[in-house]
C-alpha cells in the first residue's frame, strides 16, 4: 500500500505539468492573436485617416482656388494656387504630412498669369475646355507606421478632377 500513495502523487505532478504547459500554449496563442488583431486596428484607423485628410485637403484646395484672385488688376506674383503644405496632428515625425499640387487645364484668358508649367493646354484634340477651367489636384498624405521598427512612411495619394 504504500508504493500505491507514492506512484499516486507521481501521476498527479506529471498530470499538473501536463495542464501548465496546455495553459501557457494557450496563453501564448490568445497574446499573439490578440497583438495581431491590435496592429491591424491600428493600419487601419492609419488608413482611414489618411483618406479622411485628402478628401478634406482636397476641399480646402478647391476652395483656396476658387478663393484667388486670378483677374486681379494690381499685378499678382503667383494668382494661381500651385501647391499646398501642411500638417495634420501631432508634431513632426508623427502625424500626417499633408503636400497638395494643382494643376490647370484649358486655353482660358485667366490662366494667362499661372506659371507655364502648372498649366496643361495642349489636350491632343480634345475641344471643350477652351471656355472653363478645370483642376487636376493631387493630394499626398504621408505618415508614419506606428508598428513598424523601422519607422517607415507610408504615402497615401488621391486624384481628383475637378471643373471650376
Amino acid at each position: 500500500m504504500i508504493k500505491a500513495v507514492k506512484h499516486k502523487k507521481a501521476f498527479s505532478m506529471i498530470t499538473a505539468i501536463f495542464v501548465i504547459v496546455i495553459m501557457a500554449s494557450l496563453t501564448s496563442l490568445i497574446m499573439n492573436v490578440t497583438g495581431k488583431t491590435i496592429k491591424e486596428t491600428t493600419q487601419q484607423y492609419q488608413k482611414e485617416q489618411a483618406q479622411l485628410l485628402a478628401r478634406s485637403y482636397t476641399e480646402l484646395a478647391i476652395l483656396k482656388v476658387i478663393d484667388s484672385n486670378r483677374t486681379a488688376t494690381v499685378p499678382n506674383p503667383n494668382p494661381c494656387v500651385e501647391q499646398i503644405l501642411d500638417h495634420f496632428g501631432e508634431v513632426a515625425p508623427n502625424g500626417y504630412d499633408i503636400d497638395i499640387r494643382i494643376k490647370y487645364i484649358g486655353t482660358n484668358s485667366e490662366l494667362t498669369d499661372c506659371t507655364a508649367s502648372n498649366v496643361i493646354t495642349t489636350l491632343n484634340g480634345i475641344t471643350g475646355f477652351d471656355k472653363t477651367i478645370s483642376l487636376v489636384i493631387d493630394t499626398y498624405i504621408k505618415y508614419r507606421d506606428f508598428d513598424d521598427p523601422t519607422n517607415k512612411d507610408i504615402t497615401f495619394h488621391r486624384r481628383t478632377l475637378q471643373k471650376l
